[in-house]
């Protein structure tokens, strides 16, 4: 090798792998609740900023359109169709139940991860099965399609290239405004609460979930699975993270933990492998510190949970099941018979 080369080598290393400093705009551990209030507001602000790099995109008529349809257990699902900006269709899948009693029902929005589609959120032997676990209870779930056919300026280095240094419209935020368009669009259908709106995901879909809830505050509960981590160990110490979950002008500004600090006072439900080999346990739990001081901040501390299940990069029902029943209830009559 030789001496340039190794220099280059060296040069690339240590961009990988330099440890950031303290966010430069994460919330004060010792602020009062009027504080970090503000703090929100103007984080808030901020997040906004970054995921639209400036103004978010202008809405557009949705000239929405549904497709085919099929019929499931307890539900029925329907290709949906609609602009959620100019020049820019979201597609996805919208599941209702056979017998809704005549109800307005809690709506979930169930984001699947990397190489998934929304058909796998409807497929119970598929690790984004959710969708499908939801809508049989009940629920009205709409899946969008975030894969990166999906978006605008993906690149075929976006899994391993060099972290991004300009974005013109970072592709988290292209899923962010799919998502907050697509809520837009549903409230517009008949038979949806709209006080009761909660958003699923593992692994990219978390962390779309996440991003989307900080965003959103009509989202009422959040449930993210396989994504929690310190943002200096994801993207300079993992070297494995897909780039198109990289915010370039986030990089100092905000830790991961802050954003899920922009859910609180909400019902927040995170989990976590033990044995899961791309978010590391311990990292995790170090994120988690945070995010439960942010809610103990807010006078909330019941609605945040660490869920640690013994498995890998995976998504178990049992717990995130307890929190829909409680802070999204489906009333008696809607309920399926069986």
């Amino acid at each position: 090798m030789s001496l340039h080369t190794r220099k280059l080598v060296l040069i690339t290393v240590w961009f990988f792998t330099s440890p950031l400093f303290s966010a430069q705009k994460s919330f004060p551990l010792n602020a009062t609740p009027e504080e970090f209030a503000k703090w929100q507001t103007e984080t808030r602000a901020l997040l906004s900023d970054l995921l639209f790099n400036g103004v978010p995109p202008e809405e557009v008529p949705f000239e929405a359109t549904f497709g085919k349809s099929e019929m499931r257990e307890n539900y029925e699902l329907t290709e949906l169709s609609f602009f959620d900006r100019a020049g820019h269709r979201t597609t996805g899948l919208l599941a209702r139940p056979l017998k809704p009693g005549g109800e307005k029902l809690p709506l979930v929005i169930a984001c699947h991860g990397h190489d998934g589609d929304a058909y796998d959120v409807f497929d119970p032997e598929s690790m984004y099965f959710y969708g499908d676990y939801l809508a049989k209870k009940g629920y009205i779930v709409f899946a969008p399609n975030i894969e990166h056919e999906y978006l605008e300026g993906i690149t075929k280095t976006i899994h391993w290239g060099l972290l991004p240094k300009k974005v013109n419209f970072p592709w988290m935020g292209q899923r962010v405004w799919m998502v907050k368009r697509a809520i837009d669009f549903l409230l517009t259908q008949p038979g949806i609460d709209p006080e009761k709106i909660g958003i699923v995901g593992l692994s990219n879909g978390s962390m779309t979930s996440m991003f989307a809830s900080a965003f959103d505050p009509r989202i009422k509960l959040t449930v993210c699975s396989g994504s929690l981590i310190m943002y200096e160990r994801m993207w300079h110490r993992e070297l494995i993270h897909c780039r198109c979950q990289y915010i370039p002008r986030m990089e100092g500004v905000l830790d991961y933990y802050d954003v899920f600090a922009l859910i609180a006072p909400r019902a927040l439900v995170i989990q976590n492998g033990l044995k899961d080999p791309i978010f590391p346990i311990h990292s995790a739990v170090k994120a988690f510190t945070f995010i439960r001081r942010a809610y103990v901040i807010a006078g909330a501390q019941d609605q945040v949970i660490l869920d640690v299940h013994e498995g890998a990069h995976q998504f178990q029902m049992d717990v995130p099941s307890a929190w829909f029943a409680r802070v999204l209830p489906i009333p008696e009559q809607s309920r399926p018979v069986r």
